[in-house]
Order: structure tokens, then sequence, then C-alpha cells
């Protein structure tokens, strides 16, 4: 039940965490090589938008903007434990995504999610971030979903695992938003429903599902550009306040504004080294 009230508050956080991605995820249009005429067509940016963009995307890919939080920072040297949700998919139950994650240790980049201890509508002092939340996880059972880029996605990776990131143009349609999500670890070696087998190195984290804004969203699936695994988690929309009502069952992927991934990736890392991307034409008649 704690753990549930917590992604409801979360949900409304990441509110928050769409408004700003959707500004800061421009860099796309103009630094990042997506030229797709899918984006394109979608984006349909005048002139003055375009401009803003480019302004916004250069401080962005040239600085390291604070609404954003590494963990450990830079003066640990300690590997902190984190939950990878990048390449995850879910599956639903009362509106909350439970999803199949990665146990990952290092660093790792989130929204820095402040908190306090007083009760609202007091905000308080601010008692700690996303980092001191994950610090108290490596006590207990359970961890926090944070981001890095999975090396699957490197053009340069060749295992059988190999991954690409997938382009879902266009608003309403639901991903499950991991970033900040806690996760058991206990659910590591058990089975879940549509989930199946949870190995011992995985573990399941419960997300808030969002709706996309108009610049789309982007997951993460097989590196051959499988169709059907596109329009699998494309295109799923909800009901209800927001649009994010769905049935329980649902099948959703865990994803992220578009350009999102790239942005915190040169953040975390100072570099992207060439992605494996996967896009398909919009089908009109859908």
């Amino acid at each position: 039940m704690l753990l549930h009230v917590s992604f409801i508050k979360r949900a409304f956080v990441m509110i928050r965490f769409y408004s700003i991605l959707s500004k800061v995820s421009f860099v796309l249009v103009c630094l990042i090589s997506l030229s797709s005429p899918v984006i394109l067509a979608e984006q349909m940016l005048t002139a003055s938008e375009r401009e803003e963009a480019q302004s916004l995307g250069l401080e962005i890919w040239n600085g390291r903007p604070t609404v954003f939080k590494i963990c450990p920072d830079s003066t640990s040297n300690q590997l902190q434990a984190y939950a990878l949700c990048a390449s995850a998919q879910c599956f639903t139950i009362d509106n909350v995504a439970y999803c199949k994650c990665v146990q990952k240790g290092g660093k790792s980049i989130s929204l820095p999610f402040f908190y306090t201890n007083n009760k609202p509508p007091d905000p308080g002092p601010i008692a700690g971030d996303v980092c001191a939340l994950m610090e108290v996880s490596d006590a207990g059972d359970f961890l926090v979903s944070t981001f890095s880029a999975p090396p699957q996605l490197q053009q340069a990776y060749n295992g059988s695992d190999a991954l690409a990131i997938y382009t879902c143009p266009g608003s309403g349609n639901l991903s499950a938003q991991c970033n900040g999500g806690l996760c058991s670890k206990s659910s590591a070696g058990t089975n879940w429903p549509f989930l199946g087998s949870i190995d011992e190195d995985e573990v399941v984290c419960s997300c808030p599902i969002a709706a996309s804004p108009q610049i789309g969203f982007q997951f993460i699936g097989p590196a051959e550009c499988d169709r059907d695994f596109f329009e699998q988690y494309c295109g799923v929309q909800g009901s209800g306040t927001g649009g994010a009502n769905v049935s329980t069952g649902t099948r959703l992927a865990v994803g992220a504004v578009t350009g999102s991934g790239t942005i915190l990736t040169k953040i975390l890392d100072g570099q992207v080294p060439p992605t494996r991307r996967c896009f398909f034409p919009v089908d009109p008649s859908k």
C-alpha cells in the first residue's frame, strides 16, 4: 500500500518531468542525427521554434543542467546500486505498470526528486533527494530506478541481445515512466504474470503511466527493427483524465520523451556513441 501511494505522488511529479523534457528534447531536431521524416512531419516547427530549440539544445548539450542529478556524485568512488528499466516491458494492474528491469551498479542519472520531512501542504526544508534515497536502499530491500544508456544500443555492440531505439511519434501514446520508480529486490528469482521468470540479476519495478506529448516518445526494442514489436508498444491509448487509464493486463514499454535519453546519456557520460535506431512510417489508417 505504501508503494502504491508513492506511485500516485510520483505520477504528479512525472507531469513536471514531461513538461521539462518536452522542451529540452527539442535538441533532437537541431543537434542529434535523427532526421527521420516521421519525426520532422510530426514536429512542423516554425522558424521561431527552431531558433528556440537550437538555443535550448546548445545550452543542454554544452552544459550540465541542474535539473538532473547524477548518483553518486563526482566526489564519491562508491558504486551505487540501481535498477535500469530503459529497455523494459511492463504489464499493468490498477493503472500502475510493473516492469521487468535489470539490477545494476555504478553511476546513473535522474530527476532529483527532492523531498522533505514535512507533511503537505507545508513543504519545509529539503531533507534529501534521489541520491539519498538510493543510499537508504542499500540497507533495505528495494532499489530506485534511474537511467544509464544500455551498452546494447551501441552500433559497436555485436552481442545477440543487441538493441535499438524505436521512435513513436505523436501525442497521447502511453508508456511506463520509470524514472524514480521503486523496485522490490525480493522479486528476483520469482515468477510474475505476463513478465515470466525474474532472474537473480533482475527486479520488478512499479512505475506510473504517462501519455506522450506531441513530440512523441521513444522506447527500446530488438536491434532488427521489428515492426510487430513497434506496433505492439506504439499507439497504446488510454482513457479518463490525462488519457492514462488502461485496463488491467495492458502491455506497455518503458518510454521517454523523444530525444531525452540522448540528452541524459550526454550529461552522464559526456558523449553519445553511435546508436542503433529504428523508424517506421506512420500508417494514416490508424
